[in-house]
């Protein structure tokens, strides 16, 4: 058999423990310990028995984090070890060389946040939540929050933002043939099969619908532990807690918002997860310092000049190998083979058809990277009808210039940036539930008026930014004037903050 799923790891003297756990008494008396936790584990599909005991990993983030065996069988596996070779922050790395983590102690970090979140909800929800949870639960759960991530490509959202729609024919941005959280179901289920890890197919099955957000299958009783790693509802998870803490602490940069109060200030209303009414404001930082870490590291302009330059040669390669890495996203067994190593192999590819990719590989080497050159804000109102600018629109704006033959799309790169609260140009707040006491059975919604006059009105921003691919001064004024000819066209203004720089010419 499997997980046990009769067995409920729960004792009988639990009433006591109905109130209310916080995070500070976690840390002290961590969920589990190893001991107890090699002593009291049936044994998780047979997997069990001494010398089985989990493992403590200190982690710069999270401190001391406990894994149980089950865990570690899926940690142990060349499926998950693929994560040490993705970069988290992709090309931020270029720019803040604190950035070099990698996935895989992201997703340790998750698998441990989440642990500690649902015990944390078991605690604090009651008895009659609490009945309702056993071990295949949990399991789950950890495993969910552990191969979130195993779907990813490489240099990750590049690879399917940017990479993917320009390789494959009749990809429509609207509806993705592929999305990396199918990809990682896949993975992790081929993970199971390939390393012949003891798991029912219950739980794999769970696990699968958890790393993709469908609840449908969800039992009554147990649908707010898909609020736990991927909360399609108002994105509130421990995937977004930890990134933001391992990616301020890596870059540098400060974040707002207190992660460790929002888990401890929360429990189960209705199977949904809700939290305490005082910290509504709270709620508010985590979208602010999401939004502010987009801003300051995840869209950098130079981050984002190498992105653009890392996607023209793995086009490049793409083509040059026969479509390869476009292809290997339709076979798990192709897809283990992508990583950021990628960069690499073409770096010192010796094919003759491979040198435009290699090119561009050296210009991110020696620093020669594409050009930023201005950008204007989309104005609120136009934000709702916005249509996307193409390298074309700029182009057909450039009047006279000193280039022969003028500004080809070809010559430049157009940035449609979109910062947003995490759901569009909504506010996810208003689909968060919060209480007022403890021992609360009902939930409300917080109006955002009511908290404080000085919350943002608006949800998404929108900037539109130019890159010129050669740093030619001739290049780069022509593609100035296209661009602000543009904006005249558009806006019947310059939208840009700031005048074109003004650039020393070069010396002929």
């Amino acid at each position: 058999e499997g997980v046990h799923s009769h067995h409920n790891d729960d004792d009988d003297d639990d009433d006591e423990n109905d109130g209310f756990v916080t995070m500070s008494q976690l840390q002290h008396q961590h969920p589990t310990y190893p001991g107890e936790e090699a002593m009291t584990s049936p044994g998780l599909g047979g997997v069990g028995g001494p010398g089985r005991a989990g493992k403590i990993i200190n982690d710069p983030v999270h401190g001391h984090m406990y894994f149980p065996r089950v865990v570690m069988d899926a940690v142990d596996t060349p499926q998950l070890q693929r994560l040490r070779e993705l970069k988290q922050l992709g090309t931020a790395y270029y720019v803040f060389p604190g950035a070099s983590h990698n996935r895989f102690e992201h997703s340790l970090g998750v698998c441990h946040l989440a642990t500690n979140m649902y015990e944390a909800l078991r605690r604090s929800s009651g008895k009659a939540v609490r009945t309702g949870l056993d071990r295949a639960d949990k399991v789950s759960i950890q495993l969910a929050g552990l191969c979130h991530d195993l779907g990813h490509g490489p240099f990750s959202h590049v690879f399917d933002n940017e990479f993917l729609p320009r390789r494959c024919v009749d990809w429509n941005p609207r509806e993705p043939t592929w999305n990396h959280e199918a990809m990682g179901a896949d993975m992790f289920e081929w993970m199971v099969e390939d390393n012949h890890i003891d798991l029912d197919q219950e739980v794999v099955k769970r696990v699968r619908d958890l790393i993709t957000s469908d609840d449908s299958g969800a039992a009554p009783g147990k649908k707010f532990l898909w609020d736990i790693v991927a909360n399609k509802r108002n994105s509130v998870d421990v995937d977004k807690f930890e990134y933001l803490m391992r990616d301020a602490h890596n870059a540098g940069v400060k974040g707002s918002v207190d992660i460790s109060r929002l888990v401890s200030f929360m429990k189960v209303i209705d199977d949904k997860i809700c939290f305490k009414a005082s910290e509504v404001y709270n709620v508010y930082e985590l979208f602010h310092t999401r939004a502010s870490l987009h801003q300051k590291v995840y869209t950098h302009k130079k981050a984002k000049a190498i992105e653009y330059m890392v996607v023209d040669a793995l086009a490049e390669a793409d083509i040059a190998w026969n479509n390869e890495i476009s292809n290997a996203i339709w076979d798990v067994k192709d897809f283990i083979k992508l990583d950021d190593s990628i960069l690499k192999r073409i770096e010192w590819s010796r094919e003759p058809q491979m040198q435009l990719a290699r090119d561009i590989v050296r210009r991110i080497r020696t620093r020669d990277l594409y050009q930023y050159v201005n950008e204007y804000s989309v104005p609120e109102e136009d934000i709702q009808y916005f249509k996307q600018v193409t390298e074309i629109d700029v182009t057909s704006c450039q009047g006279d210039n000193d280039i022969p033959g003028g500004l080809t799309p070809d010559d430049i790169v157009v940035q449609n940036m979109k910062i947003d609260y995490a759901m569009k140009d909504k506010n996810p707040v208003d689909s968060v539930k919060f209480f007022q006491d403890y021992n609360d059975t009902s939930s409300f919604h917080i109006d955002k008026n009511k908290v404080s006059v000085l919350l943002p009105s608006n949800f998404m921003e929108r900037k539109v930014r130019v890159f010129s691919k050669s740093r030619d001064p001739t290049y780069v004024e022509a593609v100035e004037a296209a661009f602000t000819a543009h904006q005249r066209k558009m806006y019947r203004t310059e939208q840009q903050l700031t005048p074109a720089r003004k650039r020393p010419r070069s010396q002929h």
